[in-house]
């Protein structure tokens, strides 16, 4: 039966694809809009499939689990639900129902909760079934890869099949942003985010603006409250540079030494907390986890500056080089550490092939590239296990391979643009053929 629920759900996303304005989208058709949602259905029932069969269910059929009870029970003690989430002393129901942790548990893992939370109240449209909960993943998977695309589409002179690859298709991005976790929550409130920042470079700041920023901004803080703290500074030299867009790496440079000494000095003098402690406990509870993919011979830094700087180097090669070769035991690691050598290849292009002039950066890339080095900084000090890294540095590796091909010189490998258009090396489809490029038109709308 829920199969057949699930066909109505796509028939219905399909009709309001095709009749809504806003799936028309300069350089993709609403059948190719369509095409890459069904995609993400499949790879989420496929994440399903893999987690059910490969990691025993994990954490997504946990989440899917307690958003059910969730779902069966806040409309039948509305109090309780309530009172609970505002920290409120109530009565437990005399029946089965989600039971909430200490504070100090819910704090702590505050993302998760707001997931299960946020499902239980969809539960009426998705019965407790996965393939249900998944179409909902996906539309929310869907509009962040539509803002990614409209947002890169306008600061990155690709050629269309790199960007819509880069946008749509990169591997990890779109497996973990596809299944019933926090990632596509994360990739969601990132993309308008993002989006709504270039507008206000473009001068174009609108008050529907102003409330998506701020939207993003709590959802973030909800789902995955750490990345608030890699925002401010990156957002703060940002709005510095809209102002004073000489001496960008300057501006970035002081306002990242600023910000974490006020931020390291507030924390211990202020509010008197150890962040570096804290630290050093979270990489020992990613040790302490059980799986197939932990990095062995990993030591807990000490709780210091020192401790942190010597395990800089050995971040590094975690985030960007694990899992290696020889350490995969099966497919699945085979293809994760096949894809960070595709990467480490395009930053090794990009020295090698690099244009030789590139064209004035928009003021919105060197805030990119700083939040999304700093997001991995951070990925491969505290995590310790290949594939937790994987899923983790999955958003921001995307946003670097697409600040990477920018710099890259395609056309030395074939490709190369004018005015976002995609023409081969020998330029049959380019301007010396006025058939040919009528033909390319058509060919190239039909797919796209």
């Amino acid at each position: 039966m829920h199969y057949l629920i699930l066909a109505s759900y796509i028939l219905l996303l399909g009709w309001w694809i095709k009749s809504s304005s806003l799936f028309s989208i300069e350089g993709l058709s609403r059948k190719f809009i369509f095409f890459v949602f069904i995609s993400k259905v499949l790879t989420g029932i496929t994440y399903g499939l893999i987690h059910t069969y490969y990691f025993s269910g994990g954490d997504t059929f946990l989440y899917l689990k307690e958003s059910t009870l969730i779902g069966e029970t806040i409309f039948v003690y509305p109090q309780y639900y309530l009172y609970s989430l505002l920290g409120w002393a109530t009565e437990l129901p005399n029946s089965t129902v989600f039971i909430y942790p200490d504070a100090s548990i819910f704090w702590k893992d505050l993302g998760s909760y707001v997931l299960v939370h946020w499902h239980g109240l969809l539960h009426p449209f998705t019965q407790g079934h996965y393939h249900l909960t998944i179409f909902f993943i996906a539309v929310v998977g869907l509009m962040a890869s539509l803002n990614f695309y409209k947002l890169f589409n306008q600061i990155l002179a690709l050629p269309p099949f790199v960007l819509i690859i880069c946008c749509f298709f990169l591997p990890s991005l779109t497996f973990w942003t596809a299944g019933f976790h926090k990632d596509v929550y994360v990739y969601y409130a990132l993309s308008l985010l993002f989006l709504s920042f270039y507008e206000l470079e473009q001068k174009k700041l609108s008050m529907n603006s102003c409330f998506k920023i701020i939207g993003s901004l709590l959802l973030l803080g909800l789902i995955r409250h750490y990345l608030i703290l890699l925002i401010i500074p990156a957002s703060i030299a940002y709005l510095i540079s809209l102002k004073k867009q000489r001496h960008i790496i300057l501006t970035y440079s002081a306002v990242y030494v600023v910000f974490v000494a006020i931020f390291f000095a507030f924390s211990y003098l202020v509010i008197d907390v150890d962040i570096l402690q804290i630290l050093a406990n979270k990489q020992a509870d990613f040790i302490a986890e059980t799986g197939g993919s932990a990095i062995r011979d990993i030591a807990t830094f000490p709780p210091s500056f020192i401790g942190v700087i010597g395990a800089i180097p050995m971040a590094v090669v975690n985030v960007l080089a694990r899992p290696f070769l020889w350490e995969c035991k099966d497919a699945l690691q085979m293809m994760a550490s096949i894809e960070i050598l595709c990467f480490l290849i395009l930053v090794l292009l990009s020295f090698f092939i690099k244009k030789q002039t590139l064209s004035s950066p928009k003021l919105l890339l060197p805030f990119l590239l700083s939040f999304s080095l700093s997001n991995l900084l951070l990925i491969g000090i505290l995590v310790v296990n290949s594939g937790t890294i994987v899923r983790y540095r999955s958003i921001a590796l995307g946003l670097l391979t697409l600040l990477i091909m920018r710099i890259i010189d395609l056309r030395k490998i074939g490709l190369h643009t004018d005015k976002g258009r995609l023409y081969s090396k020998d330029n049959s489809f380019g301007q010396g053929n006025t058939k040919n490029k009528k033909k390319h038109s058509k060919s190239q709308k039909s797919v796209l």
